[in-house]
């Protein structure tokens, strides 16, 4: 087919900024200028700036460091309290920066997206501050003793590039501020130890990888003795790469370990390895999956012992280390639960841990150094609890509740009333016949119910019943229901991923198609009550079930997306992405990309329901042409076709609350329009 809309790739033009902007204008009018939008809009932002949230932190020496927002500070501050106030409930906040100053010091829009403390000096810190909420960034050294920037300090210009501290007056740079210095996926492929005071151009180039490749990575690890190794993560695809390790003279040393794997963490002089495949080594075989460590010495290999194998309906979500501790987190039937072990005796012994909730259990912090593990639990209907756990004594205390701050009798609403409502796991059966998991949560309802159905399915992420917050309090306390669709392409058990890759994509299709079917066949819901909504691959999952069968919904949510499937790899970090989907130039794969592609198949259908697209122009992961084109052909088709596309945000939406807020209450006006006659007023 031509491609008419073509010409919407180029986002610098005033041309394609004008579409995108009458387009934005036009969505505003339609679902952001009542009363109804107005209230949402205020209740989510004041939802977001409560200070009874749980303030997430990183720990270094019993100080705890907090990124913060709030209507005085819309970009937000980073802050410090001590940690017994901290776990007192009392913290005693002190600011050290706001990252609003920043604006005029760099000349340009930029927003937080990490601080890297280094841990032996905590007080020296890499900011990472990113451009319109997008990945590039600058690097700034900043101290927070003085509060303000080191000079002749570890400074970089904007890009994508990977920073990492070696020691305190060291520094691994995988530049990405110059062309050149660039993969075709527009990622770091050189690694350089630069010393302080050191101009670029005087570090030590350590390593290049061709420019096919898709971007390289360098950092040290600290186990928690202090022993450092220095590591290189050279990716030739998304999920295949080299590790090599580095030695202090620059040399690297190639680490025989599978081109698939993760390593995970260091620890007892071994390497914490997460298999994607199994391993064959020294007349055993390690199963896909597992968790293993690995003795490590001067580049060589040694001897290796599982630690865990995760069945069919498991997979490890995370793995983190302590000072004497590997911790797993590991998901069972899409649930939560921990496994800690110790080396002792000369082996890795599993250690007895107290009882969590289930549901998503995720670790937050680990301080360097201790063997305190953090721990935030929290279902559907439950509330974030933040643990901690010492593992030197196996003693698990509560430091926050995020309270269920909704009041049947009409005070003190915040969230949403759990009362009623049912969280259920059902099983549909997809194209294939194999069985896919989905939750689906809300009172008892019918056909008529208006359901929300979410969904990821790509690159091994596990999509968790995480607390639903704002969606609770403006969608399940009005009656309707929400579900979670856990599509294969995901990471929710140990061959999930695989399953829907490359030739296989249009499984996460068929899942998300099998789990509205069976909605509708248990009489939850009905195609005209029922919305599916997925960002960036959940974009390209439900854009293309939405081409496939639209008479199967009665709205479509799709936020930042991948929609041209045969042009994707020309387009921003497109080419990093062959091994999830298939390259397009390969003819075996050309046709099969094709039928995938949401934007070439449109048309192929008499009507199409209501559909809001979004994007950000600053979005420098996923092309805003994406979103742009398969609006303009969407919305020849359909006049109920909409797009969302501010010029802030990035990919993640790193922007501000009020932005936050106002893109969520835009998404709500819009499903209660599509799927309910009944609109309420956000409960007092």
């Amino acid at each position: 087919m031509q491609d008419a809309y073509r010409y919407l790739e180029e986002t610098d033009t005033t041309e394609v900024q004008d579409f995108a902007a009458q387009a934005h204008a036009e969505t505003q009018a339609r679902f952001a200028e009542s009363a109804h939008y107005q209230a949402l809009r205020d209740d989510i932002a004041a939802q977001l700036r409560d200070e009874r949230q749980i303030p997430f932190c990183q720990e270094h020496r019993a100080r705890m460091y907090h990124f913060h927002q709030s209507a005085e500070y819309p970009k937000g501050v980073y802050r410090v309290c001590s940690a017994a106030s901290y776990r007192a409930g009392m913290p005693d906040w002190q600011i050290l920066f706001s990252v609003a100053d920043f604006d005029e010091l760099l000349g340009d829009d930029v927003y937080l997206d990490g601080v890297s403390h280094y841990v032996e000096q905590p007080l020296q810190v890499l900011l990472s501050l990113s451009v319109a909420g997008g990945d590039a960034a600058y690097t700034l050294e900043f101290d927070l003793a003085s509060g303000s920037l080191v000079e002749g300090g570890f400074h970089f210009p904007p890009g994508k590039n990977h920073i990492a501290w070696r020691d305190e007056n060291s520094v691994w740079v995988c530049p990405a501020w110059d062309e050149r210095q660039l993969t075709a996926s527009g990622y770091p492929r050189e690694v350089w130890l630069l010393q302080r005071g050191q101009a670029f151009s005087e570090g030590l180039p350590v390593y290049q990888m061709e420019q096919e490749g898709v971007m390289v990575n360098a950092w040290r690890y600290l186990d928690g003795q202090g022993a450092p190794i220095d590591l290189i993560e050279a990716a030739g695809g998304f999920f295949t790469k080299d590790y090599l390790q580095v030695f202090s003279d620059g040399h690297t040393v190639t680490l025989g370990l599978p081109k698939d794997c993760d390593i995970v963490g260091y620890l007892a002089g071994q390497l914490l390895v997460q298999l994607r495949s199994s391993w064959q080594r020294a007349n055993q075989t390690y199963p896909a999956g597992s968790l293993v460590a690995v003795k490590l010495n001067k580049g060589v290999l040694g001897a290796a012992e599982l630690l865990f194998e995760p069945n069919d309906k498991q997979a490890i979500e995370s793995v983190e280390t302590t000072k004497r501790f590997v911790a797993a987190s590991i998901l069972d039937k899409v649930s939560g639960r921990l496994m800690v072990w110790k080396w002792q005796d000369g082996r890795w012994q599993a250690q007895a841990v107290p009882e969590l909730p289930g549901g998503a259990l995720e670790m937050t912090d680990q301080p360097w150094g201790g063997d305190v593990l953090y721990l935030a639990a929290s279902d559907f209907v439950t509330p974030l609890t933040l643990f901690a756990l010492d593992l030197q004594v196996n003693e698990l205390s509560v430091l926050r509740r995020q309270p269920k701050q909704f009041d049947a009798a009409g005070t003190a609403v915040q969230q949403f009333d759990a009362a009623g409502t049912a969280v259920q796991q059902f099983w549909a059966k997809s194209a294939d016949g194999v069985e896919i998991p989905y939750f689906h949560v809300g009172r008892p309802g019918g056909k008529d119910t208006p359901t929300l159905v979410y969904v990821y399915g790509g690159f091994g992420v596990a999509e968790l019943p995480h607390y639903l917050g704002s969606i609770g309090r403006h969608w399940l306390a009005q009656g309707h229901a929400f579900v979670l669709a856990n599509v294969r392409g995901g990471g929710e058990f140990k061959y999930w991923h695989r399953a829907a890759q490359g030739r296989n994509k249009h499984k996460s299709v068929d899942d998300l198609l099998a789990v509205l079917h069976d909605l509708a066949d248990r009489g939850l819901s009905s195609p005209p009550h029922i919305a599916i909504q997925g960002g960036s691959n959940g974009g390209l999952v439900t854009a293309s079930a939405f081409v496939r069968e639209p008479q199967s919904m009665g709205a479509l949510v799709c936020e930042v997306p991948l929609t041209d499937m045969l042009g994707y790899t020309r387009l921003s970090a497109g080419a990093s992405w062959i091994d999830e989907y298939g390259d397009p130039s390969d003819e075996a794969m050309r046709d099969y990309l094709a039928e995938l592609s949401p934007y070439h198949q449109l048309g192929k259908q008499p009507a199409y329901p209501p559909a809001l697209i979004t994007t950000s122009l600053s979005d420098d992961r996923v092309h805003p042409a994406h979103a742009l084109k398969f609006y303009a052909r969407l919305r020849e088709l359909s006049a109920q076709s909409w797009l969302f596309a501010p010029d802030q945000g990035g990919h993640t939406g790193n922007g501000t609350q009020d932005e936050t807020a106002a893109e969520m209450a835009l998404v709500l006006c819009f499903l209660q329009e599509c799927l309910s006659e009944k609109v309420q007023a956000p409960p007092k």
